[in-house]
């Protein structure tokens, strides 16, 4: 005898219901719901087997914003003031990048935070405490180089525009003590930044490519 669904056991206890004349109990619609609602929240939050879709387009966003960043530097550095390096600057003003990259950071911690206790755990060897803690170096320099060129941008009297609309006005007067500081880390710390991204992708891919090869090498090996 074929088992029947819970779906078709709550429509034949509630099958004499005339939907035009007399509504459904709230119990049987509540019960009609919470599946879809359960599979609704799976999608969005995060559970213990995968990173849901909230966690995964502020991933995507955080690193759009980082390589951006590299990649307008890069280009004045490689080609200096041309027309083509003021218009990548026009388009994504390095300030302005590092206030929204601030931002998502921030709304991204707040995320984790109350995602802590359903997401995805690093397996406790060595591997996953090492993975642990890049990630977690990876949200201090976020945090720090972009607090930085914020710092640095108002003491040295400059206004931070978001496509010509002032957000930070700049100091009055110069202040050397919070610029120095910044002048000192900011560029390395986003060297170092850079390092750990150039890791993270190379390990991403092995992480990826390696089980595979070992697969296929363990075939071949069995021919």
């Amino acid at each position: 005898m074929k088992n029947k669904s819970k779906d078709e056991i709550l429509n034949d206890k509630y099958s004499h219901y005339n939907l035009a004349h007399r509504p459904l109990p709230i119990s049987l619609i509540v019960m009609k719901a919470a599946p879809h609602s359960a599979a609704l929240s799976n999608t969005w939050c995060d559970t213990p087997e995968r990173y849901g879709l909230i966690s995964r387009l502020l991933h995507w966003l955080t690193a759009l914003l980082v390589l951006t960043q590299f990649f307008v530097v890069a280009m004045w550095r490689v080609f200096g003031e041309t027309g083509v390096t003021f218009m990548l600057s026009r388009l994504a003003p390095h300030g302005a990048i590092g206030l929204l990259l601030l931002i998502i950071i921030l709304v991204r911690l707040a995320w984790w935070f109350s995602q802590r206790g359903q997401r995805p755990s690093q397996p406790q060897t060595i591997r996953g405490r090492l993975a642990r803690g890049v990630h977690g170096l990876f949200y201090v320099l976020l945090v720090l180089i972009s607090s930085l060129g914020l710092i640095r941008n108002y003491a040295g009297g400059w206004p931070l525009k978001v496509y010509g609309v002032e957000v930070i006005p700049g100091a009055d007067n110069d202040i050397p003590a919070l610029m120095l500081p910044a002048d000192l880390l900011h560029s390395p710390l986003s060297w170092l930044l850079l390092l750990l991204v150039v890791g993270h992708i190379v390990m991403a891919i092995a992480h990826k490519r390696l089980p595979r090869m070992t697969k296929a090498a363990l075939i071949t090996k069995n021919f």
